[in-house]
């Protein structure tokens, strides 16, 4: 009976963030009026110069924003990633901009360790971090800007996969597009809001209300740490009506483990209940529980089980098809893929806490000493371009 209870809420979870993500956005919310825009700080962590480097980061400069301020920050004095930064920079005098090295390492998150220095240096309230291989749309910044209205907090956007270059970038598509993209929509069209790294807005001021560095510093994953510090606050989060674009390129099956590995930790400790829905909303599992439950009512298990999985992939297809999503031949083995996958990463979560990011291994959940600074170290690499 409860595999059969499990099997009908997962396929009804399916088929209704099916139609969220086809209406998405479907919400409409109070927004910041036209005019009222304030100044913008956006900062870049960088550390690889990947294919869609200095594309993704050209996107930001050309935002038609008036204020905006452009920080890049780095963990190393020079690297091909800051080489091609200053080359982008350069190409844009006209927008304020700056080159950082930072030097903290009191972080459990590699990714605040580089941030927080350059949130320290902003010029502006109003802080936009952003992944260096996301890609922003033109009038994408003015957007998120009309979605910081009052009594927000927090604004991210959901993150959709494009160009994958090999098959380990085909799985994560499945898994960025088809599962996560797809759920988060349908959270959206309920008023849920989620802190998602990719892309964050905030005000600065409300960061420092709720601890600054010391109520971050402790967690792996700061996006979902920062939105439940602003929650305290009575600030809610919310995700922004455009969607983003992150290039994929050549992935590595390493590459992909590692980082979904790590998602998976972060929401076991940080987020118990997406850990646990994850699994339970997976195609796999939900094929096995109406296998367990077709023996009940005398119909085959395996005829139930490819059922399930041929009418969710079938959907996933549908779903790409109609959205513009990335889709080609090698979408159904990297479906299945996933589905192999899902359940041994989920398991590796439930024993480990070790994670490899930024080339070193970090362990979730152990809160660091705590420092004593007000504001960060941090070393200019290139100076602002002129205005």
């Amino acid at each position: 009976m409860v595999a059969g209870v499990w099997w009908l809420c997962s396929v009804a979870v399916l088929l209704v963030s099916f139609a969220a993500a086809l209406a998405h956005p479907v919400r409409r919310r109070r927004t910041t009026k036209s005019g009222d825009f304030p100044g913008v700080s956006a900062i870049v962590p960088i550390k690889h110069l990947h294919a869609d480097f200095e594309r993704a980061l050209r996107s930001l400069f050309t935002q038609d924003y008036a204020g905006l301020e452009v920080l890049i920050s780095a963990q190393e004095a020079r690297s091909p990633a800051v080489e091609g930064a200053e080359r982008v920079r350069h190409a844009f005098p006209g927008v304020p901009s700056q080159i950082l090295q930072s030097r903290l390492k009191g972080a459990a998150s590699p990714k605040l360790n580089t941030l927080w220095p350059a949130l320290c240096e902003a010029g502006n309230d109003l802080i936009l971090t952003k992944d260096s291989n996301l890609r922003l749309e033109p009038g994408e910044l003015e957007c998120l800007v009309r979605e910081l209205s009052p009594g927000t907090g927090l604004v991210s956007t959901i993150a959709i996969a494009r160009e994958p270059r090999s098959f380990a970038a085909w799985i994560e598509v499945a898994i960025l597009n088809n599962y996560h993209a797809r759920i988060l929509m349908l959270a959206d069209a309920a008023g849920l809001g989620f802190g998602l790294g990719k892309i964050m807005l905030f005000r600065r001021s409300d960061l420092m209300r709720v601890g600054g560095f010391e109520c971050l510093a402790w967690a792996l994953g700061e996006d979902m740490a920062l939105a439940g510090a602003l929650e305290r606050l009575g600030l809610r989060t919310v995700l922004a009506r455009c969607v983003s674009r992150q290039t994929l390129g050549a992935r590595s099956f390493s590459e992909i483990w590692q980082r979904q590995l790590r998602w998976m930790i972060v929401w076991r400790i940080q987020m118990p209940a997406a850990f646990i829905g994850d699994f339970l909303g997976s195609a796999g599992p939900t094929a096995v529980a109406g296998a367990a439950a077709a023996t009940l009512f005398g119909v085959s298990p395996w005829l139930v089980a490819t059922s399930t999985l041929a009418g969710w992939f079938i959907l996933e297809s549908l779903l790409c098809a109609l959205k513009g999503w990335p889709l080609a031949l090698l979408s159904l083995p990297a479906f299945v893929a996933r589905e192999i996958l899902t359940p041994v990463l989920w398991l590796r979560a439930c024993t480990t806490r070790e994670v490899i990011w930024a080339g070193t291994m970090q362990r979730a959940g152990s809160r660091p000493p705590k420092s004593r600074f007000t504001s960060a170290p941090v070393a200019p690499v290139a100076g602002r371009a002129d205005q």
